[in-house]
């Protein structure tokens, strides 16, 4: 098997490496082409074969992809639920390094109750953050009920208490909140491939928070994904 690798991002020097000793060559045609979450494929689709698989790259390239012939690697439940582990981790430092208020004062609410939005909600209750859970699907507010999360079924009633905002829904829900003046700037970490705002709004500071397993855990993030990656061929 061929594989290439482009972009910045610290799993991918591990991930070679691990491929190579599984035989994998680095170099065209390739099976398998590797991108990092701003890198498109169109620059390298004369560089893979005719129906290659392609990791990463950016959300909105997935139906670009298919009508040119290649495959969007899709991952499968068990690794974006560990990949989601390591995402939350991932915001808990970086919520604890770029806000000034202590998360055992803080009330968070989480944007989405996925995969992302569960590993973050019992990561940051644990630390001791107070969690109040958004989400549009009624089967996620349940799940979260169930987990003892107070819940919110509207975005017209975001708590005015909240030190912090976590998004995973990938798409612009916010764009038509209107925070009110009097209130203090909120932070918002921003984990959603989509971000919830599509431009800047008074009173909410945006936190870029993409690739956080590369930028905090890249060795366990890489091993998770090289497993992803041989589950994936070797299904073919």
């Amino acid at each position: 098997m061929n594989y290439l690798i482009y972009g910045d991002d610290c799993r991918h020097p591990i991930v070679s490496g691990l491929l190579q000793k599984k035989g994998w060559k680095n170099r065209a045609p390739a099976d398998l082409l590797i991108l990092s979450p701003k890198e498109r494929f169109l620059a390298h689709q004369t560089e893979l074969k005719s129906n290659a698989v392609i990791w990463g790259g950016p959300a909105t390239d997935t139906g670009l992809l298919s009508q040119r012939g290649f495959q969007k690697a899709m991952q499968s439940d068990d690794f974006r639920r560990k990949n989601s582990l390591y995402t939350a981790e991932g915001a808990l430092a970086l919520a604890i390094s770029a806000t000034s208020k202590a998360l055992c004062d803080s009330l968070v609410l989480i944007l989405g109750y996925g995969y992302l939005g569960r590993a973050c909600s019992r990561l940051f209750r644990a630390a001791g953050a107070g969690v109040i859970v958004f989400s549009f699907s009624e089967k996620e507010l349940i799940q979260a009920r169930l987990d003892d999360y107070p819940v919110l079924q509207s975005l017209r009633f975001l708590p005015d208490n909240a030190s912090l905002m976590l998004n995973t829904i990938p798409a612009p829900i916010l764009d038509s909140y209107n925070r009110p003046e009097t209130l203090p700037e909120i932070p918002l970490l921003e984990l959603a491939s989509i971000p919830c705002l599509s431009k800047e709004k008074n009173g909410i500071r945006v936190i870029p928070g993409g690739s956080l397993p590369s930028r905090f855990c890249p060795e366990s993030a890489a091993y998770l994904m090289f497993l992803e990656i041989i589950r994936l061929f070797g299904k073919e």
